[in-house]
C-alpha cells in the first residue's frame, strides 16, 4: 500500500510532484489582496478558485487505487476543495490539524457530494482532521439552498469513518444507501442538517460519536442489524428517527434544546429522542423491530418516543413490530410516550426498570407532533397495540408520582 502526504497548500505524491513553494502562495494571496487577481464570486462568498486542488488530491485518490490501494494523507493546513471521488482501497486521512474545506461555489461539485463514493469497498475516511462544508448554498438544491452532503457512498462495502470531525455540513453530514458493513467511530458532526442518514443499509456499528445536529442526528430506512453505542445527540428536530429491523442502542446521552438551530423552521427545541420511520413513499419493505434500548439518559426533549402509524408524518410505510426500553432515566418530557398504531395491532413494548419525568413549568403545552395531532394530554396515550408490559416504571407528572407494573392491551391513558 503506498501513502501519498498532502502538506500544508502543497500536495506531493510520490511518482508526479506538485510542490509549489511558500513565496509563491503569498504572492498569489498578496495579488489577490490588491485586487490585482479577482477572486470568484458566488452569492454568499468570493473566493479564489485558483486555490482549489481538488485536482491533486484526486489525482492522488487514482494513483492509490491504480496501484491496489493506499492512503492519501492531508497535512495540517487548509486544503479547499470541491467534489472527491473516493476509491475501492483508499483511505483518505486527514492529521490533526488539517481542514478538508468545502469550496463555497456550489458548482464545484458532482454527485451532489462533497466525497463521493460508489459501488467502492474498504473505503475510509479517518484522522483527527475536520471536513468543512461551508454551508454551501446552491439556489438550485434541496428546499432550493442545501447544497452537497458531506461524505455520500452507495452501494460501498466495508466503509469506514472514524475520528473526524464535520461541520456546516450543506446537506447530510453522511450519507449512506444499499452500503454493508459500516463502522462510524468517534466522530463528531456539528451543525448542518441530518448526522448519519443510512437507507438500505446492513451491518452498521457506530460507537463513541457526538452528533449535535440543526435536524436528525440518526435518520433512515430499512436498515438492518444496526449497533449504536456510547453517543451523544443534541438536535433541534430529533435523537433517532429510525427505521431498523434488528438495532441496539445503549450507553447514549441525549438532551435538548439544539445548539444549533433548525434552518428551515428557525427553531431549538428537541422534538423527540426516538421515532419510527418508515416513509410510504420508500416503498419500505422490511418491519422495524427487535430493537432493543438500554441505559439511555435523556434530557429535556419534548418527546421520549413516538410511534404514528395511523397518520404520523414518515411512519405509514411498514409498522413496528417489537421493541424494549431498559433502564432509561428521562427527565424534562411534554409526552413520555405517544402510540397509535391504526388499524395495525402488530406492535409489542417492553419498558422495564426506568423513569420519566415531565417537564415541569410549561408556558405553552405543545398539542401535536410534527403536524399529527396527539391523542390526549396523557403523560403516556396508546391505542392500537399488541401489549405493552411495563415492570418498575416509575412515572412523576404536575406533582403526581405513579408506578406501573402491569401488562396493558388495547387503550391506555396514564396521567392526564
Amino acid at each position: 500500500m503506498k501513502n501519498y502526504n498532502l502538506p500544508f497548500n502543497v500536495l506531493n505524491h510520490s511518482k508526479s510532484t506538485y510542490c509549489v513553494k511558500k513565496f509563491v502562495f503569498k504572492l498569489l494571496f498578496l495579488l489577490l489582496f490588491l485586487g490585482i487577481i479577482k477572486g470568484y464570486s458566488t452569492k454568499n462568498n468570493i473566493q479564489n478558485t485558483d486555490n482549489l486542488v481538488t485536482k491533486k488530491i484526486q489525482k492522488s485518490i487514482d494513483s492509490c487505487f491504480s496501484i491496489g490501494g493506499g492512503t492519501v494523507r492531508l497535512q495540517k493546513g487548509i486544503h479547499i476543495s470541491g467534489s472527491l471521488i473516493l476509491k475501492s482501497n483508499v483511505k483518505l486521512f486527514l492529521e490533526n490539524g488539517a481542514i478538508l474545506q468545502g469550496s463555497n461555489d456550489y458548482r464545484d461539485y458532482q454527485n451532489d457530494a462533497f466525497i463521493y463514493a460508489k459501488d467502492a469497498q474498504n473505503v475510509a475516511v479517518e484522522g483527527e482532521g475536520i471536513i468543512d462544508g461551508v454551508d454551501c448554498y446552491n439556489p438550485n438544491g434541496e428546499e432550493k439552498f442545501r447544497g452537497p452532503h458531506c461524505i455520500k457512498f452507495i452501494n460501498c462495502k466495508a466503509l469506514i469513518i472514524r475520528g473526524i470531525q464535520i461541520k456546516n455540513s450543506a446537506n447530510w453530514a453522511i450519507n449512506c444507501r444499499y452500503c454493508n458493513d459500516g463502522t462510524v467511530e468517534n466522530v463528531s458532526i456539528k451543525g448542518g442538517h441530518d448526522g448519519l442518514h443510512t437507507r438500505f443499509c446492513k451491518d452498521f456499528k457506530v460507537s463513541g460519536c457526538d452528533f449535535r445536529t440543526g435536524d436528525d442526528a440518526f435518520a433512515g430506512n430499512d436498515n438492518q442489524d444496526f449497533e449504536i453505542k456510547d453517543c451523544k445527540v443534541n438536535t433541534s428536530c430529533n435523537g433517532f428517527r429510525m427505521g431498523c429491523k434488528n438495532m441496539k442502542i445503549s450507553r447514549c446521552t441525549l438532551w435538548g434544546p439544539g445548539e444549533y438551530q433548525h434552518k428551515i423552521q428557525k427553531r431549538n427545541n428537541m422534538l423527540a429522542a426516538f421515532v419510527h420511520f418508515s416513509p410510504k413513499d420508500e416503498n419500505s419493505k422490511i418491519y422495524s423491530g427487535n430493537w432493543k434500548l438500554k441505559d439511555i439518559k435523556v434530557n429535556n426533549v419534548d418527546n421520549f418516543y413516538n410511534y404514528n402509524f395511523q397518520n404520523g408524518l414518515w411512519q405509514t410505510g411498514k409498522p413496528l413490530t417489537t421493541i424494549s426500553f431498559e433502564n432509561i432515566e428521562a427527565k424534562g418530557l411534554v409526552k413520555a410516550f405517544e402510540i397509535n398504531g391504526g388499524n395495525d395491532k402488530k406492535a409489542q413494548i417492553t419498558i422495564k426498570n426506568s423513569q420519566f419525568q415531565y417537564r415541569e413549568g410549561l408556558e405553552k403545552i405543545p398539542d401535536s407532533f410534527e403536524g399529527a395531532k396527539y391523542l390526549s394530554k396523557a403523560f403516556i396515550d396508546a391505542s392500537n397495540y399488541d401489549y405493552i408490559h411495563f415492570k418498575n416504571v416509575k412515572l412523576e407528572k404536575n406533582g403526581k408520582v405513579e408506578n406501573l407494573n402491569k401488562k396493558t392491551e388495547g387503550v391506555l391513558r396514564v396521567l392526564e
